[in-house]
């Protein structure tokens, strides 16, 4: 029965990750009481692209360059890699502020709708996974996580193409609201986290794979018998 060994998580491990996201918070709210995600309605919004870009860029930075980097993210419960999409419901805040007339439509349902299917699946997903390890494997589960990143691209496409129809001279609300507390937090602070969470997960699932195989064709040879 092929099996998914799993180092232990280190302390060190999860007090720097802890460190690292309290930093870039509070670096985002600075940003953010400073006005830095401000830009004229129909500009590209480059601080909140920055901010989207930086911590996975850092991420996969050290999941190519750290050995240990990599043993960690390994041992990352993957069903908590899953669950913790559920608190993507918060993108139901997008819809709201579209009701409110402070986001234009063409962004806030992609982002909002988008957000809260993926906050809806996580938890099924999540049990699937929690109660059948070979899930791991799993073309569904990687389809899960793949959905969560094309979530992420549509908003973004989106609120670029909102930008632009308004510099076009369309009449609609301006995406200004994303560079305002509390809106500003979820793309400069939460996306980029969510990201660099698919990305651990893909890196998981790539790992779980590969071992699978390694593990079949070690089956194999052992079947093969011996010649004398």
């Amino acid at each position: 029965m092929m099996t998914v060994h799993r180092p232990g998580l280190a302390t060190s491990f999860i007090v720097v990750s802890a460190i690292a996201i309290a930093l870039w918070l509070s670096t985002i709210v600075t940003l953010g009481a400073l006005g830095v995600f401000h830009v004229p309605a129909g500009s590209p919004p480059l601080p909140t692209l920055i901010a989207i870009a930086v911590p996975p860029t850092l991420f996969l930075a050290l999941l190519k360059g750290s050995a240990w980097f990599r043993e960690q993210v390994l041992a990352i419960d993957p069903v908590w890699l899953v669950a913790v999409h559920g608190l993507r419901i918060l993108g139901a805040g997008f819809l709201v502020a579209y009701a409110l007339g402070a986001l234009p439509g063409i962004f806030a349902h992609p982002a909002g709708w988008g957000d809260i299917l993926v906050a809806l699946l996580a938890p099924f997903v999540a049990v699937v996974l929690a109660r059948n390890a070979a899930f791991l494997r799993s073309k569904w589960l990687w389809r899960f996580h793949f959905l969560g990143m094309l979530d992420f691209v549509g908003a973004v496409g989106s609120g670029l193409i909102a930008r632009h129809l308004l510099n076009a001279g369309y009449d609609m609300p301006t995406t200004g609201a994303l560079s305002q507390f509390p809106l500003l937090l979820i793309p400069c602070f939460a996306v980029p986290l969510w990201i660099c969470l698919h990305l651990a997960a893909f890196y998981q699932i790539r790992s779980a794979r590969q071992q699978a195989r390694d593990d079949s064709r070690q089956q194999t040879a052992d079947a093969v018998p011996a010649h004398p």
